[in-house]
């Protein structure tokens, strides 16, 4: 990812119109299976939860399942709108969602959670992803759980005191795009470069392409991290 990029995606705006191919990448993905296996294996029903940029609430609704009292942090209205439509499909109405970007959220609060969870959003924030880490720290829930990409600009330490590790765990996983069509594909590719793409880089696309099932395939893969910290003192 350039530079450009990475700019643009660490900006509220950009995710306010991202979510119509957050959604479409969503609808053909399975990339949060592994995610949701762990957090229902280690969440009690009834824990109080702060999901810090909870999207469309992917993580949000197996936890309001199992009786969770859930608070999702997403200042983007676009993925808010994904959360709310998602929320209204399945008849749950009971998430606490606050527009608030995690930089602007008083570590301060009275408020105690059991777990406060984060996925692939922590490096999103202005304060960058070890400040925004240690903030989580700094409220002092009783359980830590942090998922991101691995990346050599992303450094996790072990220990945070008052509190231990109680596993890191990889794993690769498929990260595909799917598209229905060459016009949507491109139509993708000019929003994330912010124009309009050039011959050679059409023609590149074009030779990486699969299709199958009926639609166009960009294929990717991504290794996750998953830190779970529970607190001891």
């Amino acid at each position: 990812m350039d530079s450009i990029l990475c700019k643009r995606v660490s900006t509220i705006s950009f995710w306010n119109l991202y979510a119509r191919w957050y959604r479409l990448w969503f609808e053909h993905t399975r990339y949060h299976d592994r995610i949701i296996k762990t957090l229902t294996e280690m969440v009690r029903p009834g824990w109080k939860v702060l999901d810090i940029g909870a999207g469309n609430g992917v993580l949000c609704w197996p936890l309001c399942a199992i009786g969770c009292e859930v608070k999702a942090i997403e200042p983007s209205i676009g993925m808010r709108g994904l959360l709310y439509e998602e929320g209204f499909r399945r008849g749950i109405d009971w998430i606490d969602v606050d527009e608030r970007r995690w930089e602007d959220f008083s570590w301060l609060s009275d408020e105690r959670y059991d777990l406060i969870l984060a996925c692939n959003s922590l490096h999103l924030t202005e304060i960058g992803f070890e400040e925004a880490l240690e903030k989580v720290f700094r409220m002092r829930p009783q359980n830590v759980f942090v998922v991101t990409e691995k990346s050599p600009e992303i450094k996790i330490r072990w220990g945070y005191e008052g509190y231990r590790m109680l596993f890191c765990r990889f794993y690769s996983t498929d990260t595909s795009f799917a598209y229905h069509s060459l016009d949507e594909l491109f139509e993708h590719y000019a929003f994330k470069m912010g124009r309009l793409p050039m011959p050679h880089e059409i023609k590149d696309v074009k030779k990486n392409l699969l299709y199958e099932a009926g639609h166009y395939w960009i294929e990717d893969t991504a290794v996750v991290g998953m830190y779970w910290w529970k607190r001891i003192a």
